[in-house]
């Protein structure tokens, strides 16, 4: 949508109790509604494929070997891959079907095995990516994982592990992994032999608060995947679950929204740029109209925000009312609810231009707004 307030919005988590009130069904309960799901999908999501935690580049870490030194080791140790490496490869045959996971835990670390059924690992591939921070695990000839009564148990705990979910690129010969992680989880892989297995480390980290701007696709089920993807068969791409549990294909990641939309212009299709900022859920855009509906009311937000009257967001509603979807209206008429409730009675405040508002969408008129026209 049209509008000159074409500003990025930064909405901090701790808002005041205006904003608590005037926003219970904006952004602040859309935000709480993906919390839900997260730890919906936390249940549900197949716990049979929490076995994607490997990071790359290879390096030992004699703190590390300490660390592992606590915990169970079993076989052969063949390489150890460094702290949250961009991508680790390794394994020396194709995977031949199965493979178990276990898990252990002592302290603030915890570590998931996972064992093939031969001598040695399979091939894998794994990439580590932040915001949010995920590991994807690529095993060719590897069709599944068993799953053992007590790491069910250990993944619903776990204080690292967001979900796990099994991508739609996976095919029948190869599985594809992905497991979101906590922003304070780092995350160290080592490699063994006799038998051949993984041993995947979860460890405190410090916490990502940046901004990102991401350049992304809209949102498709499993099995829109391919039609989506065949787009763009020259392109580097991250696959995501979002908040609504379904994927989009991420091109990259931008420090500004001006880098971002420059990029986005170069790409075809229906191609957006999302505002994220540390670990947060991705959102779910299933339209482009979707998405500018988003881009319009953080806008609305940040006038909101910055308002130490009323008159600046009466004049952003006299400029976008009219032309607003019901949604948006509601959700303005909310946040000025919520502010026109806080008033103090020496500010000036046009009570009839701001209850146009309301009797133009339907809606009753807020008692507060009453009381003021009854005076």
């Amino acid at each position: 949508m049209d509008n000159p307030y074409n500003v990025d919005v930064v909405i901090p988590d701790d808002l005041d109790e205006v904003i608590q009130r005037g926003f219970s069904s904006g952004k602040r309960k859309a935000a709480q509604r993906a919390r839900t799901k997260r730890l919906v999908v936390r249940s549900v999501c197949s716990l049979a494929l929490a076995m994607g935690l490997f990071v790359g580049g290879i390096r030992v870490s004699p703190a590390f070997a300490a660390a592992v030194g606590e915990l169970p080791v079993i076989g052969e140790l063949v390489q150890v891959f460094g702290k949250n490496e961009p991508l680790a490869q390794g394994g020396s045959q194709t995977g031949t079907g199965q493979a178990t996971l276990t898990m252990e835990r002592s302290g603030t670390t915890e570590q998931m095995r996972l064992e093939f059924q031969q001598a040695d690992a399979s091939q894998y591939r794994a990439e580590f990516a932040s915001y949010p921070k995920t590991v994807t695990i690529t095993l060719p000839g590897t069709t599944g994982v068993e799953i053992l009564s007590q790491i069910s148990r250990a993944t619903d705990t776990s204080q690292y592990i967001k979900s796990v979910c099994q991508l739609p690129t996976s095919t029948p010969e190869t599985a594809v992994i992905q497991l979101e992680l906590e922003s304070d989880a780092d995350v160290q892989i080592q490699e063994y032999r006799q038998p051949g297995s993984l041993v995947i480390e979860l460890t405190p980290a410090d916490i990502q608060l940046d901004t990102v701007y991401s350049v992304r696709t809209l949102s498709f089920d499993a099995e829109g995947a391919a039609e989506v993807l065949s787009a763009y068969p020259n392109q580097s791409l991250r696959i995501l679950r979002d908040d609504a549990g379904t994927f989009f294909a991420e091109f990259g990641q931008y420090s500004t929204r001006e880098e971002a939309e420059a990029a986005s212009r170069t790409l075809p299709g229906s191609v957006l740029v999302e505002q994220r900022t540390g670990n947060n859920v991705p959102v779910s855009f299933q339209s482009m109209e979707a998405y500018e509906s988003s881009r319009f009311l953080d806008q609305f937000y940040e006038v909101l925000l910055r308002a130490d009257t009323v008159a600046p967001v009466l004049d952003f509603m006299d400029q976008h009312f009219t032309q607003s979807s019901q949604e948006e209206q509601a959700v303005m008429l909310q946040g000025l609810k919520g502010l026109l409730e806080d008033v103090t009675e020496e500010e000036p405040v046009d009570w009839e231009r701001a209850a146009g508002f309301f009797r133009q969408a339907g809606e009753v008129l807020p008692e507060s707004v009453q009381q003021h026209l009854a005076q």
